[in-house]
C-alpha cells in the first residue's frame, strides 16, 4: 500500500512539475478577435468599443485667405481641409469666372484644383492671386459646344422616333389587313412610304457623333425594315390584281365563240354619219347629144330657145350632171 501510494505522488508530481504546451500563432490570434467582441444584454453579439472611440473629434478650423483678382483682394472663409477646386467655387460667385476658367498662384505656382489647402501650407490670412486661363475657356466652350449639339441631335432623333412609332403602328394595321387575306388601297400604301421617306431625310441630316450616332443608325434600319415591309405589301397587291385580270381575260375568251359580233365604237359611227354619201355618177356625154338631137328636130319659134340652147350645149358636162340629166322645156309653146 504503501509502494502504490509513492507511485501516485511521483506521478503527480512529474504531471505538475511538466511544462505547458506551446499556443500556436493562430489560437492567439483567434483568442485576440474573440476578446474584440462582447454580448449586449439583448444577446447582441458586437464588437468592443475602445475608450477612446466616443470621444469627440476635434475641429477643424476656419482660415481666411485673401485672393487677388484685377487689383482688388477678395477675402474667402474657408475650411482649412477644403481643395483648391472648393476655393475656385467661391471665388466664381465673387468674380463671376467659371471655375473651370480660374487659374489660383500660390507661392509662384500654379495649384491643382483637386490639391488641399493644408497641404500647400496655406495658413490663415495667406495670400493667392487668381488668373483667367483662356485657352481652359476656349476648351470648356467647345466641350460645351460640342455636348450642346449631341444633346439637340439626341432631342431630334427622339422626336423622330415617336414619329416612326405612330406610323409603324399603321404598318401593322396593313400587315395584318394582307394577313387575313384582305386587300389594301394602293393610295394608303404610297402615303405611308412617302411619310417614312421623309424621316429617314430627316434622319441623315442630323450631324451626331458617338452614342447618338449609333441610335441614329439603328432608327435608320428601322425606318428601312418598315418600307421594305410596305413594298412588299404592294407586291402582293399587283400580283392579286394581275391574278383577277387574268381570270377576267380567260373568260372572255370562253364566252367569245357564243357571242354576237361587236358593234363599231361610238366615235366610228359618227365619222361614218359624217361622211356625206358619194356624188352621183355623171351621165355618160352621149347623153347631152342625145338631147340635142332631140331639141333640134323641133322647129324654133322665137330666139329664146335657141338662146337656152345655145347654154345648154357650153355647159361643161359637169354642170349638166350637177343641174339635172333632163332637160326641161318651155311647155307653153306647145
Amino acid at each position: 500500500m504503501m509502494r502504490a501510494k509513492a507511485r501516485g505522488t511521483f506521478a503527480d508530481a512529474m504531471r505538475e512539475g511538466s511544462p505547458a504546451p506551446p499556443v500556436s500563432a493562430a489560437a492567439a490570434k483567434e483568442a485576440v478577435k474573440e476578446d474584440e467582441w462582447e454580448v449586449r444584454p439583448g444577446g447582441m453579439l458586437v464588437q468592443k468599443r475602445s475608450p477612446d472611440a466616443d470621444a469627440p473629434a476635434a475641429p477643424v478650423p476656419t482660415i481666411r485667405v485673401k485672393v487677388k483678382f484685377n487689383g482688388v483682394y477678395h477675402e474667402i472663409y474657408i475650411n482649412a481641409q477644403a481643395s483648391f477646386g472648393e476655393l475656385k467655387k467661391m471665388l466664381s460667385e465673387r468674380t463671376g469666372l467659371h471655375p473651370e476658367d480660374q487659374k489660383l498662384v500660390y507661392k509662384d505656382k500654379e495649384r491643382d484644383s483637386k490639391a488641399f489647402l493644408d497641404m500647400a501650407g496655406v495658413r490663415d490670412r495667406s495670400k493667392m492671386v487668381l488668373l483667367e486661363d483662356p485657352a481652359a475657356r476656349a476648351k470648356r466652350l467647345l466641350e460645351q459646344r460640342r455636348t450642346d449639339k449631341a444633346e439637340r441631335a439626341a432631342k431630334s432623333i427622339s422626336r423622330i422616333s415617336l414619329d416612326v412609332d405612330k406610323l409603324a403602328t399603321k404598318v401593322s394595321a396593313l400587315e395584318a389587313i394582307v394577313a387575313k387575306g384582305g386587300k389594301v388601297v394602293d393610295a394608303d400604301v404610297v402615303t405611308l412610304t412617302e411619310a417614312l421617306m421623309t424621316e429617314l431625310v430627316k434622319l441623315d441630316s442630323i450631324a451626331a457623333e458617338g452614342e447618338v450616332k449609333v441610335q441614329r443608325r439603328m432608327q435608320e434600319k428601322r425606318v428601312q425594315r418598315y418600307v421594305e415591309s410596305l413594298d412588299a405589301i404592294r407586291a402582293k397587291n399587283a400580283a392579286a390584281a394581275a391574278k383577277a385580270n387574268g381570270n377576267v381575260n380567260g373568260h372572255a375568251k370562253a364566252r367569245a365563240p357564243n357571242l354576237p359580233p361587236r358593234p363599231p365604237p361610238v366615235s366610228q359611227r359618227r365619222n361614218f354619219q359624217q361622211h356625206p354619201p358619194a356624188a352621183a355618177k355623171a351621165p355618160p356625154p352621149t347623153a347631152s347629144w342625145e338631147s340635142f338631137d332631140l331639141l333640134s328636130s323641133v322647129p324654133s319659134t322665137s330666139s329664146a330657145t335657141v338662146t337656152t340652147m345655145a347654154a345648154a350645149t357650153t355647159t361643161s358636162p359637169a354642170a349638166a350632171a350637177a343641174t339635172s340629166p333632163i332637160p326641161r322645156f318651155d311647155w307653153e309653146l306647145f
